[in-house]
């Protein structure tokens, strides 16, 4: 069976690097909007650059459960996330799957969504998190 993510039309490079950034949460991968170009790098805090960053982290359902997740983060724009790709079981899944989510879980939309996320490296300024939305 092949990896949902790339079922999903993520290439290979794609689920490498959310294996990285899951085993090495201390990492995060910042692209350059200008080349997108992406760069493994270790900051303390992720900057409010203008980038696009992706960074470990984990998902906290409704229901209570909590997921490995890797997320696409834009904190220029507080935070706000692109995307949330989940580790259920063996498997990258991305939260935009629901199918997919819903069977991997045996759950449903309201056992799923809305979510909370925390990153394993914190934001320079997170609004859905710090209390300045």
């Amino acid at each position: 069976m092949a990896d949902p993510v790339q079922r999903a039309g993520a290439d290979v490079a794609t689920t490498q690097w959310l294996n990285l950034l899951h085993g090495s949460p201390s990492f995060v991968i910042r692209i350059d909007p200008r080349t997108g170009a992406p760069a493994v790098t270790q900051v303390e805090v992720v900057p409010d650059d203008g980038c696009v960053y992706w960074i470990a982290g984990t998902t906290t359902l409704p229901r209570g459960d909590r997921i490995p997740s890797v997320f696409e983060v834009v904190p220029s724009a507080g935070g706000s996330l692109l995307g949330a790709h989940w580790k259920i079981g063996a498997s990258w899944m991305s939260s935009s799957d629901r199918a997919q989510v819903f069977a991997a879980l045996n759950a449903e939309e309201s056992d799923v969504f809305p979510f909370d996320w925390s990153y394993a490296v914190p934001l320079a300024r997170d609004i859905y998190h710090d209390g300045t939305a």
